[in-house]
């Protein structure tokens, strides 16, 4: 192929044919846009920062002690009598519904 971009040889419009042309922006344009990118609005935002909001996601090294993270079971409420385990009964119920867990206890 010639220095026209022709197709074939002898192409009459060979010379005023543009060369192709760039199918992804340059980095330039893309840091603009990710400067005003979709961040921490919904869970299905763009991107996520790291915190304990709602629509942030969580570091791999969260603990659950309440500070960088949320505590597990955190607003449940155990009831019950603890004298014949009716409390211990009712924290193992909510252990299970809150962890995924069977309980099979008797």
């Amino acid at each position: 192929m010639s220095a026209d971009s022709s197709i074939f040889p002898d192409d009459p419009f060979g010379p005023i044919k543009k060369p192709a042309q760039r199918t992804s922006p340059p980095p330039e344009e893309v840091a603009r846009f990710h400067a005003r990118s979709d961040v921490d609005s919904s869970q299905t935002a763009q991107h996520h920062t790291l915190g304990v909001r709602h629509d942030q996601a969580s570091p791999g090294d969260h603990k659950h002690e309440g500070q960088g993270s949320r505590l597990i079971m955190e607003g449940i409420t155990v009831s019950g009598a603890k004298g014949g385990n009716a409390a211990l009964a009712d924290l193992i119920a909510k252990l299970s519904a809150a962890l995924g867990f069977t309980d099979s206890t008797t």
